[in-house]
């Protein structure tokens, strides 16, 4: 059976990498999951727009008053309360090796069928952030992460 950990906190970040052969360090936007066991998983090379919202809904401060997706989906509650109604939870389970990328499965449910949507994680997060429903993170891919970053 896989198993999974429960997402507690989702929060922004701002890493550096450091440009090879040159004294130039260049901005990394990630998402760092807080999850339940105590560690934590992060989604690197995340949308600027994902991390501006994740920032916002944990109270942060921006300084830039343009709108972008996430401010007008929350203006209409609607939108978001039908979209609440059918999803069930967020699912961060692939990386593919190939590409460096990961991938979510976005469960929407109906009554009688469920329904996975493979989604950019980020992305998928958004949406659970929006209406309130869980991220769930692939231990094996929590295990895979924790042990690149110890080498």
């Amino acid at each position: 059976m896989t198993k999974y950990l429960l997402v507690k906190r989702v929060r922004d970040e701002i890493g550096e990498v450091k440009v090879e052969g040159l004294d130039l360090y260049m901005p990394v936007p990630r998402l760092v999951c807080e999850l339940e066991d105590g560690r934590s998983f992060y989604l690197e090379r995340v949308p600027y727009d994902v991390i501006i919202f994740v920032k916002k809904i944990n109270g942060g401060v921006i300084e830039d008053d343009r709108e972008r997706l996430g401010d007008l989906l929350i203006s209409m509650p609607e939108v978001l309360e039908a979209l609440g109604k059918h999803i069930k939870r967020v699912l961060i389970e692939e990386f593919d090796e190939t590409r460096g990328v990961y991938s979510a499965y976005v469960e929407f449910n109906d009554g009688e069928l469920t329904i996975k949507r493979k989604m950019v994680p980020s992305h998928a997060i958004l949406l659970a952030l929006l209406v309130s429903k869980p991220v769930y993170v692939k231990k094996e891919l929590v295990d895979s992460q924790e042990a690149l970053f110890k080498q």
